[in-house]
């Protein structure tokens, strides 16, 4: 008896997940970065945009504690360009910048909508941080790191769940209905699931308008990523339709009069929904991936907004990823946040998992 109560408990989801440290630190990974981008403005010594002349090309400054075998807390030493052609900079030693903490600098809105001017962190003399140092304009590495996570996370989960919600409605009508218009619906997704991702959305995006706002193309380039997520969604939601359209609790609502839009949303569609984390959860890093790739190339986010692959584009050149290795940091964020997705997505379709063992 002990031992049945005992697998009872562990087959509980939560404590399922909770056995799996990886994905466990991926969900805190994860939810740390959504939970900062309403204070991007605060955590980012500089608003994005912020260019210095004078500091083009910027190593990342190293924190130091000790001046002259002497403790006197965190510090940076200031850096002096010396060949403003090669971007090279060399240390001055006799001129320090204490790190304080909540320091006044670049206007922004916290929430997106409460004026402040207050920062984490910043020095007490006002100059220039660099932790993550700077790009060909001088602007701060990390400060634009932080503000494209708005764009790179955001459109990732606006765009899986467009696609979900057409996958959904459209997959489970097919796979419901059957008939003829099955066929017509699956052979039309079959047509864009077999079409070159990334080519595809090349096209889409070419017949696009080129001065729209930044606003209208996040809308759009949203919509250009849902497009391939929404045919396999479609696809995958419609076999397990087929499946379960038959079942005896189906068959029960269908004979009580339900109709075949609450069966799919209330009957079918819960039995799958560990299919549909995993779905979600692994779509993501490709949409991810794919704004990367089109920002990369120029087609995708551009200035005056700020995104990880907007970011990627200056490691276009192999001489200055050579010279200022700082510029490819935007790309090991990128790796992170898909390696925690993928961690995530595996882990919780086993904590999900409506077969698993009792």
């Amino acid at each position: 008896m002990r031992e049945v109560i005992s697998r009872i408990i562990h087959s509980i989801p939560y404590l399922k997940f909770k056995k799996q440290k990886w994905a466990v630190l991926s969900l805190f990974i994860l939810l740390t970065m959504y939970a900062a981008i309403p204070f991007e403005g605060f955590f980012s010594p500089f608003a994005p945009n912020t260019k210095f002349k004078t500091k083009s090309y910027h190593p990342p400054h190293v924190v130091h504690l000790f001046h002259e075998n002497r403790f006197i807390g965190p510090f940076v030493y200031e850096y002096e360009m010396v060949n403003p052609y090669f971007k090279t900079y060399q240390t001055d030693r006799s001129r320090i910048h204490r790190i304080k903490l909540f320091v006044k600098g670049d206007s922004y809105k916290l929430f997106f909508f409460i004026p402040s001017d207050i920062h984490l962190f910043g020095t007490d003399d006002g100059s220039q941080y660099f932790p993550l140092g700077t790009d060909r304009l001088g602007r701060d590495m990390f400060s634009r790191i932080i503000y494209g996570a708005k764009v790179s996370l955001s459109i990732g989960f606006v765009s899986i769940f467009m696609a979900l919600f057409g996958g959904i409605i459209v997959g489970g009508i097919s796979g419901y209905a059957g008939g003829f218009a099955d066929w017509i619906i699956m052979r039309v997704c079959e047509v864009i699931i077999l079409l070159p991702t990334f080519y595809f959305f090349l096209f889409l995006r070419s017949v696009l308008p080129s001065d729209i706002s930044p606003a209208q193309k996040f809308f759009y380039i949203t919509l250009i990523l849902a497009v391939p997520s929404w045919a396999g969604s479609a696809r995958g939601i419609r076999n397990w339709t087929l499946s379960l359209k038959h079942a005896d609790y189906v068959t029960s609502a269908r004979i009580s009069g339900v109709s075949p839009i609450v069966i799919i949303l209330r009957h079918i569609i819960p039995q799958i929904r560990n299919i549909l984390i995993l779905s979600i959860t692994l779509s993501i890093p490709g949409v991810i991936l794919g704004e990367a790739g089109l920002s990369f190339l120029n087609l995708g986010i551009t200035e005056p907004s700020v995104s990880w692959g907007m970011l990627m584009s200056a490691a276009m050149d192999i001489n200055i990823l050579i010279q200022y290795p700082w510029v490819l940091y935007p790309a090991f964020v990128i790796i992170i946040t898909v390696f925690c997705f993928f961690s995530l997505g595996y882990s919780l379709k086993s904590a999900f998992d409506p077969k698993g063992e009792v």
